[in-house]
């Protein structure tokens, strides 16, 4: 877990430019949490209280622009504005009736300053529809910085430590952790459930050690469109179901990083048991759920 000054882009210049408000460039340092996120750093502000500035190349040392041969709206290495406008748009709406997600605090146009010549090319690199990119900055508040997926790049030690941070967060024992991430996890999924939102994209590389659901830009958000200029897909119970499966599949890929015996059935009922303390209405109502409880389906 490397901590150094501020850099984006390998710049100091840069650094400074995009420190987040309110710190000072020689006393701040930024923890480079894994190269799972190389475009993200975290700097704390308090007890379970950190900044995610996401979208400088932090672990590469500069913008290395690739574009996806599958997206037009899809590029790799730089953080688009477009991207930001969205993630900072489905946060207000998150912030309306919970407040146990990520905040997405604000963001910043990296071409909105007087940028070393060696990234003028920035403020001219476009999606392969021909709209420009804008890059930007993003900072978001979180309580724990590790993903779960930053747990391979730990050492044993490093590991336990950050592990028993999130258990002194939550007032609990080592051995429960597990199980009072799942419920967690399932309860955050429930309620954006309930309020008619989907992540696709819920994985281990978006959810941090304290279950929080992290990175919006895909997440389907009603009338809030994605960056294909639809509103998503149809809301459906399969949707659902296959979102339920990938938040237990995070909880399972929790134990192994951690070596613990694990089954996936058994981590699959306890994160749809503490679902249903939030949206009891819609594992009632689905005939799939119910079928693997009943382990007639997807008995591992």
């Amino acid at each position: 877990m490397k901590e150094e000054t501020f850099k984006v882009f390998g710049s100091e210049i840069l650094g400074r430019m995009f420190l987040p408000d309110g710190f000072s460039y020689e006393k701040t340092k930024a923890l480079l949490v894994s190269p799972v996120h190389g475009r993200a750093v975290a700097i704390r502000r308090g007890e379970y209280d950190w900044l995610s500035v996401k979208g400088g190349g932090w672990t590469y040392g500069g913008p290395q622009v690739y574009h996806s041969k599958k997206d037009e709206e899809l590029i790799f290495g730089l953080y688009p504005r477009c991207s930001a406008e969205r993630e900072s748009a489905v946060s207000r709406e998150i912030e309306k009736f919970s407040d146990e997600f990520p905040h997405v605090l604000y963001y910043k146009r990296i071409c909105d300053n007087a940028i070393p010549e060696k990234y003028a090319f920035l403020s001219d690199v476009t999606f392969k529809n021909g709209s420009l990119v804008d890059p930007c900055l993003i900072y978001t508040q979180l309580k724990s910085p590790f993903r779960i997926a930053d747990l391979m790049y730990l050492t044993e030690k490093e590991r336990e430590h950050v592990i028993l941070e999130s258990c002194r967060y939550w007032q609990i024992s080592r051995t429960d952790f597990t199980r009072k991430f799942t419920q967690e996890l399932a309860k955050h999924v429930a309620v954006l459930h309930r309020h008619g939102f989907i992540n696709d994209t819920l994985d281990y590389g978006n959810v941090t050690l304290l279950s929080e659901i992290v990175d919006y830009e895909w997440v389907t958000v009603p009338g809030i469109k994605h960056l294909d200029g639809s509103f998503g897909l149809e809301l459906s119970e399969e949707r659902r179901e296959k979102e339920i499966l990938y938040g237990a599949e995070v909880c399972l890929q929790l134990k192994a990083l951690l070596h613990e015996e694990y089954n996936l059935f058994d981590i699959y009922a306890q994160f749809v048991h503490a679902y249903a303390e939030v949206n009891p209405q819609f594992v009632e109502t689905s005939e799939r759920v119910r079928k693997i409880l009943k382990r007639e389906e997807f008995v591992l």
